[in-house]
């Protein structure tokens, strides 16, 4: 659970805003992306497929797509939708689906519509260029400058996006939020994410926490599900698909700047937690 200051400190970037009516051209396989979309669907219907999982989108209903999550998206006949694209980040580099759980799909209200709409008048001009989303998130991310409205349009906006976010959000039990609002996991989480690029030891994080290794290593499972080391390379993969995505660098010095002690454990660890390889990952990312 986020303390209130954290959930202050969320900061969110409009890329793109618009509605789009969609046909059997909407076909995209395997997009991964490094922003977040919300789709508000208002006629007809289609699929997205995120982490392997089918949800047919309807009418009257708001879908979230985390950011970097493997999807595939499906159009049969005509559905008309609005959509935003978003990034999202918070101090020290945390993220925010680590520690916040979200659902993928809710019933949308009256309000909701309203929002789009009212995004959409305040930011024209942020249509997507192309229907194709894998050109857009090689785009994006090579430099092209998005549209800047005013500072009140620009306020109003970060405003309406949090709101419809929001929406998304799973309620947690007072036992979770009493766990994960401990000061000591968020300092780990900050550790960790500060020193992907050297060994971890799991010493050096029980010391932080002001805790024995083993009684650390028990209370970390306990908060997040994972063993340290599970969660450090999750952490590690996770920098490595962003590097994949947003750079040209090589693998090895993708291992590098990740922490992996060499390239065949990287490739392999990678390929554990993705399904891909990082050389396969990285084409669907829109680099070669």
């Amino acid at each position: 659970m986020l303390s209130p200051n954290l959930i202050d400190e969320i900061k969110v970037r409009l890329l793109n805003t618009d509605y789009s009516l969609l046909g059997p051209e909407w076909s995209y396989s395997n997009v991964l992306s490094p922003f977040s979309r919300i789709y508000l669907i208002t006629s007809g219907e289609g699929y997205i497929m995120p982490q392997k999982e089918l949800i047919k989108l309807k009418k009257d209903y708001l879908y979230l797509i985390p950011a970097y999550t493997l999807c595939t998206y499906k159009c049969l006949d005509e559905m008309g939708q609005y959509y935003i694209h978003f990034t999202h980040t918070l101090p020290d580099g945390l993220k925010l689906f680590d520690r916040l759980q979200f659902k993928t799909q809710v019933e949308a209200s009256e309000l909701d519509l309203l929002l789009f709409k009212r995004l959409n008048d305040i930011n024209p001009g942020l249509a997507l260029k192309y229907a194709d989303p894998s050109i857009n998130k090689a785009l994006y991310w090579k430099g092209v400058e998005n549209y800047q409205g005013s500072n009140d349009k620009q306020l109003e906006s970060i405003g309406i996006i949090k709101q419809l976010f929001s929406r998304f959000l799973s309620p947690m039990n007072a036992s979770d939020i009493d766990t994960k609002d401990k000061l000591w996991i968020t300092d780990v989480f900050k550790f960790i994410n500060k020193n992907l690029s050297r060994e971890i030891k799991i010493e050096e994080l029980a010391d932080l926490a002001c805790y024995s290794k083993d009684h650390f290593s028990k209370q970390f499972k306990k908060t997040t599900g994972l063993k340290p080391i599970e969660y450090i390379n999750q952490k590690r993969i996770e920098k490595a698909q962003e590097l994949l995505i947003t750079t040209s660098l090589s693998q090895k010095r993708i291992s590098e700047q990740t922490g992996f002690t060499s390239l065949h454990y990287y490739t392999r660890v990678f390929k554990k937690m993705s399904g891909r390889a990082p050389a396969e990952y990285r084409r669907m990312g829109g680099l070669n």
